[in-house]
């Protein structure tokens, strides 16, 4: 299937030279899918996915124990680290002082590069052997095979880059250009968090951005072509109803009257436009950086963090223009934070660009409803936190929705990775 796809771009872009290419096509030809049984992979084959050029689809892929506690694990780190920024955040905006709503959401964003920039390092000082150039371009190689097999790219590939006409896209061409239209969704969604912030109140910002579990369930039905179970109906539902538990239900927390008023409907709005983004952005992702072919667990990560570099590195090389312009305008202007202050953004920003990162790794190896939970799971962790940090008792309200959180979980745990294996 791989070489199928690729053979179309060898004569414009050459990954290898023919003695070469023919050796790794024959040693590749050679490996049995059972040894690639261990992996992540699509669990199932919708009835509209483009089929091999032999005209068979890709098997479902079974997952091993390993497998299981690796989705676990990622899951927990991930929740961690939203909880840790979440407080990190609080505690230097609103204690410290440094509230640069724009300034902050630049810096977040702009450290999805970091996690790849740490791999790129690793896997660097593991070929430091192997001489620079040549390492390179096995990496290049690596990533536009990836590409390659990636159902949307072979089935309108040309069609998604931007490219000047007599031009030939090739995988890098299309990768970049699929990424910038994720990272513009995801600069809408954080945008409109920090916007609506300020007309609407936390707790329902809290609970109408978790709905972003809601919007990736309905996302993945026309642009995934997935089939939504009733154990994940369910569950989607369970998770929303907990979150808006905790979020009006929570007493302990004091919020600012100032910014309820005839605005809060347009703050509402603006969140839930935010919402929607956000489902979107995990449901693009998925569809534009997920390989179709059975993978193991490894091979996964060098194109999902470069995807997820790629957002990194557009949101550094444009927003910057509106910190200037935010700054002269008097909107948000910009102070040099202090040391301890700057400890505290470094902490926020290390954990989101892990959280975040970690999301989409969820999201590649299962589905975006499941990686959305790890969101919906934050809302109950951050209650937990504030209750262990700053002594918060939990009102019964936020044991009640914590409580529908989890059991939405077990559910979307088991249509997950139960039915659909």
């Amino acid at each position: 299937m791989e070489h199928a796809r690729t053979s179309e771009h060898e004569h414009h872009e050459p990954l290898l030279d023919e003695r070469e290419n023919e050796g790794r096509q024959s040693q590749e030809d050679d490996i049995e899918l059972d040894e690639l049984h261990d992996g992540f992979g699509p669990s199932s084959v919708s009835d509209s996915a483009p089929l091999t050029s032999f005209d068979t689809p890709i098997p479902a892929v079974p997952r091993s124990k390993s497998s299981y506690l690796a989705i676990a694990a990622v899951f927990v780190v991930t929740v961690a680290g939203f909880t840790i920024n979440t407080e990190a955040t609080a505690y230097f905006e609103d204690v410290l002082g440094w509230k640069k709503p724009f300034t902050t959401m630049y810096i977040s964003h702009s450290s999805l590069c970091l996690p790849w920039l740490g791999q790129l390092a690793y896997s660097r000082w593991k070929n430091r052997e192997t001489p620079y150039v040549k390492w390179v371009r096995e990496y290049n190689n690596q990533i536009r095979e990836a590409v390659a097999t990636i159902d949307a790219y072979a089935t309108s590939g040309p069609s998604l880059v931007f490219k000047r006409k007599g031009q030939v896209a090739g995988p890098l061409d299309f990768l970049a250009s699929t990424m910038a239209v994720v990272t513009v969704v995801l600069t809408v969604s954080g945008g409109a968090w920090f916007v609506s912030l300020v007309f609407t109140t936390p707790a329902d910002l809290t609970a109408i951005y978790n709905t972003s579990t809601f919007f990736a369930a309905a996302f993945s039905v026309p642009i995934l072509k997935e089939r939504l179970g009733w154990l994940a109906i369910i569950a989607v539902a369970l998770s929303v109803a907990g979150t808006f538990i905790i979020a009006y239900g929570d007493t302990t927390a004091e919020h600012e009257s100032s910014a309820i008023g005839t605005a809060r409907l347009l703050g509402n709005l603006i969140a839930c436009g935010g919402a929607v983004a956000f489902g979107l952005y995990e449901v693009l992702f998925k569809k534009w950086a997920c390989s179709s072919r059975p993978m193991k667990p490894s091979e996964t990560l060098p194109l999902t963090f470069a995807a997820s570099a790629l957002t990194g590195i557009y949101t550094f090389a444009t927003l910057w223009v509106g910190i200037i312009i935010l700054h002269f305008t008097g909107i948000e202007e910009f102070v040099v934070p202090s040391a301890w202050v700057s400890l505290w953004i470094f902490i926020a920003v290390i954990s989101l660009s892990i959280s975040l990162n970690l999301l989409v790794v969820l999201v590649i190896w299962t589905d975006p409803v499941f990686g959305s939970m790890a969101n919906v799971m934050g809302a109950f962790s951050v209650a937990m936190a504030d209750w262990f940090v700053f002594g918060l008792s939990p009102s019964i309200a936020t044991y009640v929705g914590g409580g529908l959180i989890l059991v939405a979980l077990a559910l979307l745990t088991k249509h997950t990775l139960g039915e659909k294996r």
